[in-house]
């Protein structure tokens, strides 16, 4: 008779550890519930797994896109020899910090809000003048272009900027345009020749 007690015994307990992983995991899905579910609507849950698959649906197209292009711009500047020194980063960035200063805000304030780090934009800076030697080395702005420019948007020019300092505003911004486009149609043209699987 002292066996089957001692069975029973062993039976319990294990019920009792039973009830208690139960109890456990119950517990952990409630208060991870947070980390699973990233939503309920009107009692159905949507999982966080949900989202992220929709996110990469909406968005992997166009992240791959980025990727590719970046690859590609890294190639093409390895064949043409052309490279961006640690300085030129440097000096742009200062440019930037200075634009953001005269409008009162700070560049890591701004780089936050955006979700950037200043690695990322570094990054960012040495592909954007990577590209600019590769492309833009042909560009040219006269002073002719920049007086009809002048001419054409006189109502909308700051009228007590200096004329110097203007006219050099304009020059760049026209040689960042006809830059702007000169980069699609390089891209394009890269692309189709590039073998992208």
């Amino acid at each position: 008779q002292a066996t089957p007690a001692k069975s029973g015994f062993k039976v319990r307990r294990s019920y009792v550890i039973l009830v208690a992983a139960i109890f456990l995991f119950a517990a952990g899905i409630y208060y991870f519930r947070g980390l699973l579910i990233a939503a309920m609507v009107n009692g159905q849950p949507i999982s966080r797994v949900e989202v992220i698959k929709e996110t990469e649906k909406q968005s992997g197209k166009q992240a791959l896109e980025t990727l590719v292009r970046n690859a590609l711009i890294e190639q093409e500047a390895t064949k043409a020899n052309v490279a961006v020194s640690e300085k030129e980063i440097d000096d742009q960035i200062k440019k930037v910090e200075k634009q953001l200063s005269g409008q009162g805000q700070k560049l890591d304030q701004v780089l936050s809000m955006q979700g950037m780090t200043r690695a990322e934009l570094r990054n960012l800076i040495r592909l954007d003048q990577l590209v600019g030697k590769l492309v833009g080395k042909d560009i040219n702005i006269t002073d002719k272009q920049v007086e009809e420019y002048m001419e054409k948007n006189s109502e909308t020019l700051p009228e007590n900027e200096n004329q110097d300092e203007l006219k050099k505003t304009i020059k760049e911004q026209l040689k960042q345009q006809e830059l702007n486009e000169k980069v699609q149609t390089w891209l394009q043209d890269i692309q189709k020749k590039a073998k992208i699987n």
